[in-house]
């Protein structure tokens, strides 16, 4: 009997222990397809990203520059006047503005320089357009960047997108500094404004937005990001990516 027994609490145990590995095995592939879901998702807007900001480049753009051609035409055309210099200007003006902020539109949509140049550049440029934007000066220290996949890229050039977005639309901040490191266990960036800051846990329990999106990102890399801040404190980031990660 008591072989009996050990035998039935062995098998018991085995097969316990058997339903447990399978559960994880599960649990994994759920984490992989979810994983495998986001990624394509991301890729999907990527593209459309792409697309959109190519066909401003190259369609209204050109259409643009070849309409401020014809506005300096028409000025030769007509008799001279006063009235005509001026409106031609002001012409020139509006086209010459909507030409940039299309521009600066393309510019946001598609990362400059960051499949050719790397990630170190394309945040380079996207802190010269924040200054040009807000009155803010942003300092960004890197130090020389491995070469890392196009997705890891996008990811982290998308978190301080976000960053620096949410620092000129809400902090009011007029200093912000950004550090890039590589380390042997990954890629360590931190952020900081000195901003008005904010209640953390209340913003959190409000599900920001910029938070939420930030907070996503990181995982996307199986990332971790910490966030520091008070009211009228500033607010202080620190996210660690593993670059182990196949992204």
């Amino acid at each position: 009997m008591s072989l009996l027994v050990t035998g039935v609490v062995g098998f018991l145990l085995l097969y316990q222990r058997r339903v447990s590995e399978q559960e994880l095995v599960v649990k994994k592939l759920e984490l992989k397809m979810q994983q495998e879901v986001v990624y394509r998702t991301l890729d999907a807007v990527e593209d459309e990203r792409k697309r959109v900001a190519r066909d401003l480049h190259d369609e209204i753009g050109a259409s643009l520059s070849a309409m401020r051609l014809l506005v300096a035409q028409l000025q030769n055309a007509v008799p001279p006047s006063e009235e005509v210099a001026s409106l031609t200007t002001r012409f020139k003006s509006v086209i010459d503005d909507t030409i940039d902020n299309i521009r600066r539109i393309s510019n946001d949509l598609l990362p400059q320089g960051l499949a050719e140049l790397g990630l170190t550049y394309a945040l380079e440029g996207l802190c010269e357009s924040a200054m040009a934007l807000a009155d803010i000066d942003v300092t960004l220290r890197a130090d020389e960047e491995p070469r890392l996949p196009m997705r890891t890229s996008l990811i982290v050039y998308r978190l301080v997108q976000e960053l620096l977005n949410n620092a000129i639309k809400h902090a009011e901040a007029t200093e912000i500094g950004l550090e890039l490191r590589y380390t042997a266990t990954g890629l360590q960036l931190r952020y900081a404004d000195n901003g008005k800051g904010f209640d953390f846990d209340q913003a959190y329990r409000q599900r920001s937005f910029g938070l939420k999106n930030i907070e996503t990102r990181a995982r996307m890399l199986q990332g971790q990001v910490e966030f520091y801040t008070k009211p009228q404190q500033g607010l202080q980031v620190a996210v660690h990516i593993p670059l182990t990660t196949n992204a």
